[in-house]
């Protein structure tokens, strides 16, 4: 447990300071590391309280990334039109221009210093193609059902039985099929200026 605490702290560094140059983010994760390791082999028999102490008494890792901003004068950025225009593209960039309108958004989305590891995948992994899905099966979908007929009379209607409980199931898929783009675009528009906030 004692070790779980310390990788999820180094993982919130490293996070936080994504957006400061390689070397200096290899430096400074490479010192509270550092820090940590030495601090707890004073201590041979840790316990949950001991790390927690150590972590707290160095401090936040948001509040860490913020000095070592301060000090080597780099602001964080700022979300700005390359973050509006992914997250307008994601969803909708498909259906104007079918695929690579989606995978531009997708660039925009992973060249970002702005969103977190876990949004890119969030914005890349839920739906691909955005609106691109729901807008063909919209425009070339029709129905699935079908009258089967023998010298031009109908024998059976193969949609009389299923049609209610299949109706229900492919309207339920379709709406999430649109919504997941949709709510994802607006996760993302407020994680960049959450982000940008700091």
């Amino acid at each position: 447990m004692a070790d779980r605490s310390v990788d999820r702290y180094l993982r919130d560094l490293k996070e936080d300071v994504r957006d400061l140059p390689k070397a200096q983010q290899r430096e400074l994760v490479g010192e509270i590391t550092e820090h940590i390791d030495s601090a707890l082999a004073e201590m041979p028999t840790h316990t949950e309280a001991d790390v927690r102490n150590v972590l707290e008494h160095l401090g936040d890792p948001a509040d860490i990334a913020t000095e070592a901003r301060e000090r080597l004068g780099i602001h964080r950025a700022k979300a700005g039109l390359r973050e509006y225009a992914a997250v307008i593209l994601l969803p909708i960039g498909g259906l104007i221009i079918p695929v690579i309108g989606w995978i531009v958004g997708l660039l925009l989305l992973w060249s970002s210093p702005v969103w977190t590891s876990r949004d890119k995948w969030i914005g890349s992994l839920i739906i691909p193609g955005g609106l691109l899905l729901p807008g063909e099966l919209l425009l070339y979908g029709g129905s699935v059902c079908s009258s089967p007929s023998v010298n031009g009379q109908v024998v059976t209607d193969t949609c009389a039985s299923a049609s209610g409980v299949h109706q229900v199931l492919v309207t339920v898929a379709f709406a999430l099929v649109v919504a997941a783009p949709i709510v994802t675009a607006i996760y993302l528009a407020r994680r960049a200026n959450e982000l940008s906030r700091g």
